[in-house]
């Protein structure tokens, strides 16, 4: 059953969430704490896919360690290829670089993290919503209210 967000005047019904891992759901190649625990709860209910250019080697064992899927891309297009296979409408993307920016515009809902290792500005400016961090996005992800509250025009 999909992530179900009733915005005024949107519906959005999301059934697979993509993150960037570098400078999203890791620090320099590890984890984030709190990551692992919010993602296993949403995994409950949506497809998660881990994409990335693998900056620090790190994917695979991030990969293993969450128990999903990782995508190993480096280019956005490519990325927004990925967001057009699974269909854009029941998508959200998370991430926070420039290559992330083409999934971030091609899906449902677009979260831009400013993690520890920055943001680019581009991918802030492609995003409905904007997070200081991960586990932020995650809560928001994991309470319908609250991303409502966020998106409400």
């Amino acid at each position: 059953m999909p992530l179900t967000f009733l915005v005024p005047g949107r519906r959005l019904e999301i059934a697979h969430v993509l993150f960037d891992v570098n400078g999203t759901l890791t620090d320099r190649g590890r984890l984030i704490d709190g990551v692992p625990e919010r993602l296993a709860r949403l995994a409950d209910t949506v497809t998660i896919q881990l994409v990335s250019a693998d900056t620090y080697g790190s994917l695979a064992e991030t990969a293993a360690v969450l128990g999903l899927e990782a995508h190993r891309i480096g280019a956005g297009e490519d990325k927004r290829r990925v967001v057009d296979e699974l269909g854009p409408p029941a998508c959200a993307a998370v991430g926070n670089g420039l290559n992330d920016v083409p999934m971030l515009e091609a899906a449902a809902l677009a979260i831009a993290v400013t993690g520890p290792e920055g943001a680019s500005a581009r991918a802030l400016a492609a995003a409905d919503v904007v997070c200081r961090s991960i586990v932020e996005a995650l809560d928001l992800l994991l309470n319908e209210r609250a991303l409502v509250a966020t998106m409400r025009p």
